[in-house]
């Protein structure tokens, strides 16, 4: 389960508002026109999209794995701390 809090939903609050201004500004199919014109710039907001998404999405699968998770989630219950071998 993906946990709402601060942080998530800033990242998506502030995507959210970029995308709005995005198009109020640019006018309707301006991402069609962007995606032909320039597929750099495309294919860099793509991949940036998807590394701000990451921290929504990563600690659900890292928990499910049995993976530590005190990384992103610090102080929740449930947290899961690396074993260190000794």
């Amino acid at each position: 389960m993906v946990r709402w809090d601060g942080h998530e939903l800033a990242v998506v609050g502030s995507a959210t508002g970029f995308w709005a201004i995005a198009n109020g500004c640019l006018g309707k199919g301006w991402v069609k026109s962007m995606i032909h014109r320039q597929p750099v710039v495309a294919m860099s907001l793509a991949l940036a999209t998807a590394g701000v998404a990451m921290p929504i999405f990563i600690p659900p699968i890292r928990r499910k794995l049995g993976l530590p998770t005190n990384q992103y989630e610090a102080g929740l219950p449930g947290v899961v701390y690396p074993q260190l071998e000794e």
